[in-house]
């Protein structure tokens, strides 16, 4: 293990063996571990656990800063990554249960038996640690894990000014962040389940976007609040906060699909149809997103949309033409294109000679 020049007076060296794993971690909100294996396994399957092991492996343990860890419990607060690595090295039974075969380094070095530690009494003394170093750093924290850890923090009577500052994000970054999440607590009381969402990633920035746009508020009722209430949504609201969620997420057990296949250009196109009473109407009676956005944008705007993004990608082809290596599929689908732009033309011609016959 490297030299200790910088350990501080309140630091120790504790048994790797002593230390537990955080089971709230709150870089994973949507995991609540059960065991070591769980969180291991998360660690090992989302976080690239095997540079870290590598390095270790190679390089011996450096022993750069200390892992948080509260006092009462041994829970590392911060340092899961590190003290998953360790496990892995270190326990042949653990490898088997998460399915990981350690890298072949030739003279690894020795895995020290104990490592720093930095002792808190609780979790909010390990927040602004946790968030500078983290939260920005080089594996980010997703925006949900970001929002609920500001929440928590909030809640805890810090200033939003002083996480937004801590964290590296402006004010109005973090106090969307929040008020999305308060606005997710409240769906999740009324029944909402992250876990019965229709697509396997759940993108929070779909809520948090939503939410900051007016027409979306007047929708859930919600006022303008400097103290970022926890109950955003009023009670009579609750109906359209239900349908809110299941348009951005779906809810799997009901067999509500989420209407947003990605949030550009789904997303504007919601909020647009929210927006608009016709829309929202057939938006609730038939719950596809493309026939309700019918109502916000005429045919032909769509018609002009529709050709100028096929004439930018037309151009983008052009210009990659000198790369084109003779494949006959490609040549059948150029003149079927051909075809269908010569058709496009007689039309667009025939319907301006037209128009201008009945002026």
């Amino acid at each position: 293990m490297a030299a200790n020049s910088h350990v501080l007076k309140q630091d120790v060296m504790v048994p790797i063996k002593d230390l537990k794993f955080d089971p709230e971690n709150p870089r994973v909100p949507t995991e609540k571990f059960e065991n070591e294996e769980a969180a291991v396994q998360y660690l090992k399957d989302e976080y690239d656990l095997e540079e870290l092991v590598q390095s270790i492996l190679s390089s011996g343990w450096i022993d750069f800063e200390p892992l948080i860890v509260q006092s009462k419990t041994n829970i590392v607060f911060e340092g899961n990554r590190r003290l998953a690595a360790l496990r892995l090295i270190e326990s042949q039974a653990l490898r088997d249960a998460v399915n990981y075969r350690l890298p072949d380094i030739p003279n690894a070095k020795q895995l020290p038996k104990e490592v720093r530690v930095r002792y808190v009494d609780t979790r909010g003394e390990a927040r602004r640690f946790v968030a500078f170093k983290h939260i920005n750093g080089p594996f980010k924290w997703d925006a949900y894990a970001k929002a609920k850890y500001a929440t928590d923090w909030l809640d805890e009577g810090e200033d939003v000014d002083v996480i937004s500052r801590t964290l590296g994000d402006n004010h109005n970054t973090v106090r969307r962040l929040i008020a999305g999440f308060r606005v997710l607590e409240q769906a999740q009381e009324r029944g909402f389940d992250i876990n019965q969402r229709t697509k396997k990633r759940f993108a929070f920035s779909h809520l948090y976007t939503a939410v900051s746009r007016p027409g979306v508020r007047t929708f859930l009722g919600i006022e303008d609040d400097e103290d970022l209430s926890k109950v955003p949504v009023p009670a009579a609201n609750g109906e359209q906060l239900d349908q809110l969620m299941s348009w951005l997420y779906g809810q799997e057990q009901k067999r509500e699909p989420t209407v947003i296949a990605s949030q550009n250009p789904n997303l504007n196109q919601l909020v647009r149809v929210i927006e608009n009473k016709n829309a929202l109407a057939a938006l609730v009676s038939s719950r596809r997103l493309d026939q309700a956005f019918e109502q916000v944008e005429p045919p032909s705007e769509r018609f002009k949309e529709a050709l100028l993004a096929a004439s930018k990608e037309c151009e983008n082809a052009l210009g990659l033409s000198s790369y084109f290596d003779g494949d006959e599929t490609l040549l059948a689908m150029i003149r079927n294109l051909a075809t269908t732009v010569r058709t496009l033309r007689d039309t667009m011609v025939k319907k301006s000679l037209g128009d201008a016959e009945d002026l």
